[in-house]
């Protein structure tokens, strides 16, 4: 493996975004952009870009605006400046075209996690032309939440934006999270079943998911929800391009397994013709880090990624 770090200027004009550009020993056959989720840093998904490394993937990844060594650098967690679901589209854009530039051949996957899995139909929103398949993780789909109690007009009537959200927003964000575990389950438990990958979750400093979001932040994660949620997205993707969506029904961000199946349903409805999901059962939001079944779903990825860059262009 060789290791290269860029860094580019955020589309927000404050922050310098590092990501990590990592290139298998043998010559590579395709590029898996991996975009991480909320309250964490790319460097987590190390196991899943070690397996995409040995199959032969060039992976690509940042830690966004307000998240990871970005937020450790610049001292500012997670905020990400106006419009904060743009400024984050917009960066993913500029890593790809980064990517694109060290490996203008190779046949491109995106690969997007929770909120990435936003970010990640962000990207592909009327630019789908540009890559070759499309994977989301633990998808935010279905947050019960997000759209049935987050007051959206209040949050955006706030006047200082900047300012840590209130806690209700956070609350009715988060409501339920933790209702179907077991009684005494930490506020966190959502993340998976086994306790060792919540004790990590919490303990890791390039994580730091108790940092207040700021109201700007909030409001722009749940803009970005919405429109990757909306039934316009749909059409704005090309219909030939091969999806995989996989959750755990034991997940509440993909509304326990249902919001999985839900954008899976819609897709097909829309002409969409290459779909394939992958429930778990028992699982819950970061099935690429459950111990049980970790393997299975990298496999699951790998599989996915190899018959996007075998496909005739």
């Amino acid at each position: 493996m060789s290791l290269r770090e860029v860094e580019f200027t955020s589309s927000n004009q404050r922050d310098t975004v590092y990501g990590w550009i990592y290139e298998p020993v043998r010559p590579a056959r395709g590029i898996v952009q991996l975009i991480h989720g909320l309250g964490e840093h790319s460097r987590r998904y190390l196991p899943l870009i070690t397996a995409l490394l040995d199959a032969g993937f060039v992976v690509a990844a940042d830690d966004h605006a307000g998240h990871g060594k970005t937020a450790m650098t610049s001292g500012i967690w997670a905020d990400a400046g106006d419009h904060a679901d743009r400024v984050v589209v917009v960066d993913e854009r500029t890593l790809r075209s980064i990517t694109r530039e060290l490996h203008p051949d190779l046949p491109y996957v995106i690969f997007g996690h929770s909120w990435g899995s936003m970010i990640a139909r962000g990207l592909v929103s009327g630019d789908s032309e540009q890559v070759d398949g499309l994977i989301l993780c633990g998808i935010a789909a279905g947050i019960h939440g997000i759209e049935n109690l987050l007051d959206r007009q209040a949050l955006s009537a706030e006047a200082d934006t900047e300012a840590p959200a209130p806690e209700a927003y956070v609350a009715s964000m988060f409501d339920g999270f933790i209702a179907r575990y077991e009684p005494g389950s930490g506020p966190t438990a959502w993340v998976a079943r086994d306790p060792d990958v919540v004790r990590d979750h919490a303990v890791d400093p390039l994580n730091n998911f108790g940092a207040p979001m700021s109201v700007r932040f909030l409001a722009g994660f749940v803009d970005l929800y919405d429109a990757a949620n909306a039934d316009e997205w749909y059409p704005s993707v090309r219909g030939d391009l091969p999806v995989l969506i996989l959750a755990g029904d034991a997940d509440p961000v993909t509304g326990f397994g249902e919001g999985a199946y839900r954008v899976a349903n819609q897709l097909v409805r829309t002409g969409h013709g290459d779909v394939r999901t992958r429930v778990y059962t028992g699982f819950r939001h970061e099935v690429h880090n459950e111990p049980e079944i970790s393997g299975d779903v990298a496999r699951e990825i790998i599989d996915f990624a190899s018959r996007c860059v075998a496909r005739p262009t």
